[in-house]
């Protein structure tokens, strides 16, 4: 019996739909790892997390999804890309889309020479435009919501924190990959 040949999905199509099982599966590990906090009382992450400084902000990225750490280069403009994409730049021979954390949390303004790009794992290439890199966090303690008394984090409400964790540099909210590469799938 011969086989039926399978119709080919366009790529873009399944860039959408790993994308959204992605999201999906962020929500849901977001969601475990509170109802886990709440029966030990203490969740340490695993593994090492890139500390960032983005509009007078710092957040945690995992280490697990940045390639590389580069210096701001260059940008080629993106004609009719969101206001949040900075540009795009070639990285090690392919092009990479440029996501401006700043603009993402609505503060407009001009990086300066000592920014930085991380590049990180995606579908393709996407490089995250900070202010600063600070340093490595091991194992942060994730916490189950903000601590009373504290002032609202400027990543609150935009979908870009997945939690808020303790290091020992104080409270620093994990940013969540996913809505920060939502959207790329368009360009």
């Amino acid at each position: 019996m011969a086989e039926t040949p399978k119709t080919s999905v366009p790529p873009q199509v399944r860039r959408v739909s790993v994308q959204q099982r992605l999201t999906a599966l962020e929500a849901e590990q977001v969601q475990l790892r509170q109802e886990l906090a709440s029966l030990q009382g203490e969740l340490r992450l695993p593994g090492l997390y890139l500390t960032v400084e983005a509009a007078n902000t710092s957040a945690l990225v995992p280490a697990r999804h940045v390639r590389e750490v580069v210096r701001l280069v260059a940008l080629d403009p993106l004609p009719g890309a969101p206001a949040h994409i900075a540009g795009t730049f070639v990285y090690r021979g392919s092009p990479a889309v440029v996501v401006d954390l700043a603009r993402m949390l609505g503060v407009k303004r001009t990086p300066d020479l000592d920014s930085h790009l991380v590049v990180v794992e995606a579908g393709r290439t996407v490089a995250l435009l900070v202010d600063r890199v600070r340093d490595l966090v091991e194992t942060p303690v994730l916490l189950d919501g903000t601590p009373g008394g504290e002032e609202a984090l400027p990543w609150d409400g935009t979908g870009l924190m997945a939690g808020l964790c303790r290091t020992p540099e104080g409270l620093r909210p994990l940013l969540r990959t996913s809505a920060v590469l939502a959207g790329m799938e368009a360009l």
